[in-house]
């Protein structure tokens, strides 16, 4: 969280603010030691008992009554990292939708994608991702904070625990609080030096940790000299920071899209906070446990059995021990010494352990196959993927959750860049080929509205790798072309081809304003001539055309006929050079329209239409020479470049 400076009065902000928090920090004290308790089985400490009166977990890793060791074997461990790593983000394909099919939404949208794909980069929010789903998995719930850090001037995105998030009292969904706080920890003189004016507020509050989990030992710590600072965010647009009940700063939140974005592991009707991977898996954890202590220590008997002595024998009982060739001496009077062999334990207890295993792999959601070994009784490769797929699905639900963050989250990115970005920020990044792209960000190439569309499962590697396997078949088998194809790859918004293409639209939206306002412009060879003749071409058909003088439409004219057949023989470009005219397009021959309509008298209807649309085409590209050679003979000449013919 950045520090707000500066100040102004809302009258509207509740004073008791700083109550409504802490009785919040009271609401989801059960939920705290119930993450407290997934937290240790994680780490393995996994013999707990709660004791009532201190309120706090108590570990006795030694409390049978024989004193022997209990066992701790940590299947949760495999089964989180399994999980982890099946979250695991990939650059997802995102896809910004204009808000028209005009050139200038065009570009803006393939230009915010290309912003989106640095501000990953850059801000690793893959990293920061990764830390969400770790406490995703773990208690259920998480967040993403993005916000503006106007010191640095760049915009940041954090994970957010469930500790340090805070919703309206009594509320059953994310959804329905009217606010939502989010706890910070800061170095108390970096605050007071923040906020001058409030220095004897922050001079005044509580500093170190404030444990919610009552435990015997500190699981959540915080430096002493570190102060408790709150920012919340009304849905109404309000935005605060607080130390206790004292306002630091008061002001709004700069977005239309709530920079907040709640993500729950699994969603309960009625419950506000989600259930996570761990909770479900506890019962089973501490039953397998149990009977794998059971057995060790029936192992251990059987081992070493009791003796059965008789009194008379004589024998001194300390002289019974494990070591081998040990003598035992006894009054035969009395009677030998025996060993009684305990029961065996019976088959079942073993099946137990095996089922119980097996339970909480369903439970979890991964079996065999996705831990990688061979299921048993299928061999078939089919099968096996089938399987996969099921343990895959099971997490389907959770995907869509961090998916959607994910994509509200970059609502509120383009937001921020469209609010803050005044002056264009040259950025380099690198494509999935390692090379080095530049490219310029600024709002005014920012969409106004942001509508982000995220293809489902391209987050996660398994799907997008499946994806992009789909692509590659489709182009060896001929059915797609190479450019079709770079572009349905997972990291096209992030590949030289698509970065280039972009420049090239809008470097020639840049020429096609200045040949608006009456300039004359030079186009190289160099230059993306397809995306000029595709930016002049589409604004010739538009009203806004129209609306030009005469002499700026004759010119426009004559730069889409030079931009349709920019090469010609090194004669014609000297010629043409020195009369300083264009390069018109052929036009057709003589019989050539009568030829056209004999062969469309003989097609489908279909077949007609596509024809007589190509004709329509052809009539405006003469059109366009025609005016062009009326724009000659007039002396509104389009000057030649020098480099290849095209426009000066």
């Amino acid at each position: 969280m950045a520090l707000a400076l500066g100040s102004h009065s809302m009258p509207e902000y509740p004073d008791n603010m700083g109550s409504q928090i802490e009785a919040s920090r009271n609401d989801k004290t059960t939920y705290g030691r119930m993450w407290d308790l997934c937290t240790m089985f994680l780490e393995g400490r996994q013999w707990l008992n709660f004791d009532r009166d201190r309120a706090a977990y108590l570990i006795n890793q030694r409390a049978r009554p024989d004193g022997s060791q209990r066992q701790t074997v940590n299947l949760l461990l495999n089964i989180y990292r399994n999980i982890m790593a099946r979250l695991t983000l990939s650059y997802p394909s995102i896809a910004v939708i204009p808000a028209s099919p005009s050139n200038d939404d065009i570009i803006k949208s393939k230009s915010s994608e290309i912003a989106l794909r640095y501000y990953w980069t850059r801000e690793d929010v893959q990293d920061k991702v990764h830390t969400a789903l770790q406490w995703l998995l773990v208690t259920g719930t998480t967040a993403m904070h993005t916000y503006y850090d106007a010191d640095d001037d760049v915009i940041h995105s954090e994970p957010i625990s469930p500790y340090d998030l805070f919703f309206e009292d009594k509320v059953t969904n994310p959804r329905d609080s009217q606010w939502v706080a989010i706890r910070s920890y800061h170095i108390k003189s970096d605050v007071e030096a923040a906020y001058p004016d409030k220095s004897e507020e922050v001079a005044a509050a509580q500093t170190g940790s404030q444990d919610d989990s009552g435990l015997d030992y500190e699981l959540h710590t915080v430096p002493d000299d570190r102060v408790e600072l709150m920012e919340v965010y009304w849905r109404d647009g309000r935005h605060a920071i607080l130390a206790g009940d004292v306002y630091l700063y008061k002001g709004t939140w700069k977005t239309k899209t709530f920079p907040v974005q709640i993500i729950r592991y699994t969603e309960v009707p009625g419950r506000l906070w989600g259930i996570g991977l761990m909770q479900p898996l506890l019962d089973l954890q501490r039953l397998y446990n149990e009977q794998r202590t059971q057995v060790v220590h029936n192992v251990k008997l059987m081992g070493n059995p009791k003796w059965a002595i008789p009194k008379t024998a004589g024998v001194n009982t300390s002289s019974m021990t494990n070591r081998p060739g040990e003598k035992i001496y006894f009054n035969p009077a009395g009677g030998p010494p025996s060993q009684i062999q305990p029961v065996p334990l019976p088959g079942y207890v073993l099946d137990s352990i095996t089922r119980t295993q097996a339970e909480m792999h369903d439970v979890a959601g991964i079996h065999s196959v996705s831990l990688g070994k061979r299921a048993v009784g299928v061999s078939s490769g089919k099968a096996m993927q089938v399987l996969a797929e099921r343990d895959t699905s099971q997490l389907q639900e959770t995907q869509t959750n961090v998916e959607r963050a994910i994509r509200e989250m970059a609502k509120v990115v383009l937001e921020l860049m469209k609010a803050h970005y005044t002056e264009a920020k040259m950025v380099r990044m690198l494509d999935q080929t390692g090379r080095v792209l530049y490219q310029a960000i600024s709002s005014e190439n920012i969409v106004d509205n942001p509508e982000v569309f995220i293809e489902a499962g391209s987050a996660f590697r398994f799907d997008a790798r499946d994806r992009d396997q789909h692509v590659m078949e489709l182009f060896q088998a001929g059915l797609i072309d190479p450019e079709t194809a770079m572009q349905e790859m997972s990291f096209r918004t992030g590949n030289a081809y698509i970065t280039e293409k972009v420049q090239g639209l809008s470097h020639a939206k840049k020429l096609l304003e200045a040949t608006k306002q009456g300039f004359e412009i030079e186009i190289f060879q160099s230059d993306d001539i397809k995306s000029m003749l595709k930016v002049f071409a589409d604004f010739v058909h538009t009203d806004d055309f129209y609306a030009l003088p005469e002499e700026r439409q004759l010119y426009i004219r004559d730069v889409v006929v030079a931009l349709s057949n920019p090469m010609a023989t090194t004669e014609e470009f000297i010629k043409a050079e020195s009369m300083q005219k264009v390069f018109p397009r052929q036009a057709p021959a003589p019989g050539q329209a009568q030829m056209l309509q004999s062969i469309m008298a003989a097609q489908s209807p279909e077949t007609q239409g596509q024809m007589a649309e190509e004709a329509i085409g052809m009539a405006q590209q003469q059109d366009a020479m025609e005016a062009a050679q009326s724009s000659t003979a007039r002396g509104q000449e389009a000057l030649i470049s020098p480099v290849f013919g095209g426009i000066g």
